[in-house]
């Protein structure tokens, strides 16, 4: 598919907004685990998503967008191949992503669930350990005595 796909470098601010405004289609071929901040960039603007099918990307997607199976060339040409002939699932799929990521992903919450926890931990009830009974000294037993 010649002049179809674009591969990007590192874009933020203004830039990474034009680029996610006039993306058709936002493809994270990765076979690393981990939650990558672009992935919810790209949803939380509006974008059709695809990832590979490692966990961290599948929970971030779940019903909202798209998967392959990791490191299956056939299975992302498959997947590109469908979405991009579908401009009403790719359409679909992005508005059900944006929505998922205003839901569940956004900065403010989160700190604010983070905050929630701590308070909760610090105002917890404090635990209390069984005494560990001290061992017996006579003090006017001297060990080195013979």
């Amino acid at each position: 598919m010649p002049g179809v796909f674009t591969c990007c470098g590192i874009f933020s601010g203004d830039d990474l907004e034009e680029l996610l405004t006039n993306a058709m289609l936002f493809v994270l071929p990765s076979d690393l685990e981990g939650l990558y901040l672009a992935l919810l960039d790209a949803m939380g603007a509006g974008v059709c998503v695809l990832t590979s099918d490692v966990p961290e990307n599948r929970e971030v997607v779940d019903d909202a967008g798209f998967t392959f199976k990791r490191g299956d060339i056939d299975d992302l040409e498959r997947m590109l191949r469908m979405l991009i002939a579908n401009p009403k699932l790719r359409q679909a799929a992005a508005r059900n992503a944006q929505k998922r990521v205003q839901a569940n992903y956004l900065w403010k919450q989160i700190a604010e669930q983070i905050s929630q926890t701590y308070e909760q931990v610090v105002h917890a009830p404090k635990l209390v350990h069984p005494a560990i009974p001290a061992a017996k000294v006579n003090p006017r037993k001297d060990s080195r005595a013979a």
